[in-house]
């Protein structure tokens, strides 16, 4: 059964235990799932290539917002891409996505703002796309 992107949410720590909602988004790419492979191949095994599994990347969140340069959260972003990573809350920020479907399924993971990238076209909304370098494990609950 299909079920509608509407209506998802998207959190992130606030520098506390609480999470706050971005607000104003328009499209979001969840974290994906890619694994290494590791070549184990030897001269006994004729002539065919051997491979065993690597370590697992979830990747990056992509998430494109109606920019409102008076909207704290987005601010926040902004401030999180500028912060050197040595600063804790910039290092391992806890992120949730929170689906609209009937389970509201949430993936919950920790990452890191690797960019902010603001569009201002001359007829068009002003948008902000976030970039989000996933750290660790995802969670689905």
């Amino acid at each position: 059964m299909a079920e509608k992107a509407y209506g998802l949410t998207f959190s992130y720590q606030d520098g506390s235990a609480s999470y706050v909602a971005l607000g104003s988004i328009t499209d979001l790419s969840p974290p994906s799932v890619t694994k290494d492979t590791i070549e184990v191949t030897s001269h006994g095994d004729s002539g065919i290539r051997k491979y065993i599994g690597g370590l697992v990347d979830f990747g990056e969140v992509s998430i494109t917002v109606n920019y409102d340069p008076d909207n704290s959260a987005h601010a926040d972003f902004r401030t999180l891409a500028e912060t050197p990573n040595d600063v804790a809350d910039a290092s391992n920020t806890g992120f949730k996505i929170t689906y609209a479907d009937s389970g509201s399924t949430v993936l919950s993971f920790n990452g890191i703002v690797t960019g902010f990238e603001q569009e201002a076209p001359i007829d068009g909304q002003l948008s902000a796309t976030i970039t989000i370098k996933v750290s660790g494990s995802v969670t689905k609950s």
